[in-house]
This record gives structure tokens, sequence and C-alpha cells, in this order.
């Protein structure tokens, strides 16, 4: 299975977290490799950006372009490896209740702006911030090559789970998107939990159709 990967290092279990996001804002956190990173959206209809970095060096990061190219798509799937910009896999999804996300569109402004300051609370300085993996984000790419957003389907505690493969630092942001119709408005709160074992994160919701 594609959780299976990799195995923590050998001795004592890294920190586990559990944070909640508030609307408006962005959280960051460490991941470490082989750890289990969930996103939630507990009130649904928010779409969730995330961004990461490794920890060895800032200048690589989480790539959703490069991801593209790499897994030959724009869709995220059970097995589908994310790549940083120097084509390295840093995370592979696991459990996704959703199927619905997003590697094509930018960060809005207000991401931007609330991840930055962000970073700057935890200490962190990196060199640029990239564009963000959309979680809950339904944009379809049409025939005619138009990208179709709509509003996020995301129910109520929906989640999407990867494994880290690399150990990262993690920011995490809910807030409205440069689409008015893509996320909800005023933006709700997510919730972030890092486990080191599967069987301790919460049940999923059935995958939605």
């Amino acid at each position: 299975m594609p959780l299976l990967l990799i195995e923590p290092d050998q001795g004592p279990p890294p920190p586990e977290t559990d944070l909640e996001v508030q609307g408006g804002t962005a959280v960051t956190l460490m991941v470490r490799r082989g750890q289990m990173l969930a996103i939630e959206a507990p009130d649904g209809g928010q779409v969730a950006s995330l961004f990461a970095w490794t920890t060895a060096d800032p200048a690589e990061w989480l790539s959703p372009h490069h991801t593209r190219v790499f897994g030959g798509t724009f869709l995220l799937r059970m097995g589908t490896r994310l790549v940083t910009n120097r084509r390295r896999p840093i995370f592979v999804v696991g459990r996704d209740s959703l199927r619905r996300h997003d590697l094509l569109l930018p960060a809005s402004d207000e991401t931007v702006a609330v991840i930055q300051a962000g970073l700057a609370a935890a200490g962190l300085t990196v060199p640029r911030i990239p564009d963000p993996v959309n979680l809950f984000m339904d944009a379809r790419l049409a025939e005619d090559g138009r990208i179709d957003v709509r509003r996020s389907p995301a129910r109520p505690l929906e989640r999407w789970t990867v494994r880290a493969l690399i150990d990262a630092h993690v920011a995490v942001a809910a807030t409205r998107t440069g689409i008015a119709e893509a996320s909800a408005d005023p933006p709700r709160r997510l919730r972030v939990i890092v486990r080191n074992e599967v069987a301790d994160l919460p049940p999923d919701l059935p995958l939605a159709t």
C-alpha cells in the first residue's frame, strides 16, 4: 500500500500534532519523514492551501508544477507522489475522502500574506512562497482549455492524508482563494493532524461520488 512505502527512522517517535487553523489564518508545523499528515475541513466547503519546504534546504519546496509533470496528470489520487522543484517525492497520497483537489491555480494575495506572517512568527525564512496545492478545490480543465472552477464540494470532516517522504516545514492556510466562488466566504476553519501510525488517525468519511 502507498502509505507503507517507507518506515519511520528507528528511535523515539517524533512528536505528533493536532492544530486548528482559524478561518483567515495559517499555521506552520514540522512533519518528519514517515509521519502521516492529514488536513481536514471540519465544517466543509473550505479550500486548504498547502505549502512545504524541506528542512534541509528551504530552496527546495513542494511544487504542483513539477508534480503535474512527474505524474503526467493534474489530478491527485491514492498513491500519487507529490514532488519538489528538484523532482524529489516529498509526500505520497494515502487516504482521500473527496478526491477533488487542484494543482493548477496560484495562491491568492490573502493566502500569500497569511503564509508570510505564519512563517515569520515561526522564525522561518524561505526564498519564495511557491504556488500551493489547493486541497478541496474543484477546478476542472475543459476540453477547450478553460479552467472551470466550482464551489468546493467538501463535506464536513472531509479529510486528505499523505505520508511524508522528506522532513519538511509545512504551512496550511484557511483563506479565500483568488476565485470568489471556489471556497467558503468568510473562510472556515481547518484541522491539521500529524500522526506516527495510520491507525491513530480518525475514521474517514465514505468516498465522495
